[in-house]
């Protein structure tokens, strides 16, 4: 689980503001569990407020940041138009804070309309990949979620496929602040399977600020846990696992089943080697979480950290 949680405190249901948001990030460089801790989600409109901090950045240390692009627009040109926008704010930010920060990563959905079409989703893609990687930026495309999510997403982890020489994966949307932002665990379970064929990395947000699956009573529905999705994802790369077998994991709460021990990671008579973690963890990356508190709380409870 070393570098699994990008901190999002700006984001639901945390939604704190920059000034706690970034403190807290901050506060969590001296922290024992730093080794879980990856980068700070912002806005990349946003970048110039955090000027105003300059002061607490640490010292001996840069820090790291994602970059979350200005939206997917209707079309290509305003999609690039907004990107050309979102790489200026980060290029001035970098330029600011070159002693102390670096924005690596980039998140972004694409238009819908483009999403429609396989050609056009791969040129938008191919000529904004090109942009970002020239600024040093990997970039996770998002296939906004909607009743036609899968087909978009089908199309998207296809022109993913073919740009595999780029600095670009796909990012899955787990979660949000009402029931149907979920996605079902077949969902889930598909997206999985079909970027470890496409051979790209996967990066989750929201939705999975606890280990395990189980209800929640504030949204109404079944959240997914962190250790499934995770778990899911390292098994499904390292034991070739088909939808069928991802989704039973996807679906188990019961904390018995997973285990973590000198050997590795286990669900129930599968296993997956240290070494096989490592590899499989350049295809799941991360997940992005309003707190960097709940999931290690959550973690102690369980006896896992």
């Amino acid at each position: 689980m070393s570098q699994i949680i990008d901190y999002a405190g700006l984001y639901p249901p945390a939604s704190l503001s920059l000034t706690e948001a970034f403190h807290n990030f901050v506060q969590y460089q001296t922290d024992d569990d730093l080794w879980m801790l990856s980068r700070f989600v912002i806005p990349a409109k946003r970048l110039s407020e955090l000027n105003q901090f300059a002061e607490i950045f640490p010292k001996t240390k840069l820090l790291g940041f994602t970059a979350l692009g200005r939206g997917a627009g209707q079309a290509e040109d305003e999609f690039l138009e907004n990107l050309k926008l979102d790489l200026a704010d980060v290029r001035a930010f970098c330029e600011a804070h070159k002693e102390q920060a670096f924005v690596d990563m980039f998140e972004t959905p694409l238009p819908i309309a483009v999403l429609n079409e396989r050609s056009r989703t791969l040129d938008l893609m191919n000529r904004s990949a090109e942009a970002l990687n020239k600024n040093g930026l990997t970039v996770f495309y998002e296939a906004p979620f909607t009743a036609d999510w899968q087909t978009h997403a089908e199309n998207l982890i296809r022109a993913l496929r073919k740009l595999k020489d780029k600095h670009v994966g796909f990012k899955l949307r787990t979660g949000g602040v009402t029931a149907d932002a979920f996605p079902t665990t077949a969902q889930v379970a598909w997206t999985i399977v079909a970027v470890r064929d496409a051979g790209i990395p996967m990066k989750c947000t929201a939705g999975l600020h606890h280990p395990l699956r189980h209800f929640n009573a504030s949204v109404q529905t079944q959240m997914h846990g962190f250790i499934n999705v995770f778990g899911a994802g390292l098994l499904a790369v390292a034991r070739s696992l088909d939808q069928t077998q991802v989704q039973e994991i996807l679906e188990d709460e019961n904390p018995v089943n997973f285990t973590f021990d000198e050997k590795g990671f286990a669900w129930k008579e599968l296993h997956a080697t240290h070494e096989q973690i490592k590899l499989a963890r350049q295809a799941i990356t991360s997940f992005g979480s309003c707190s960097f508190d709940e999931p290690r709380q959550d973690l102690r409870a369980l006896r896992l950290l």
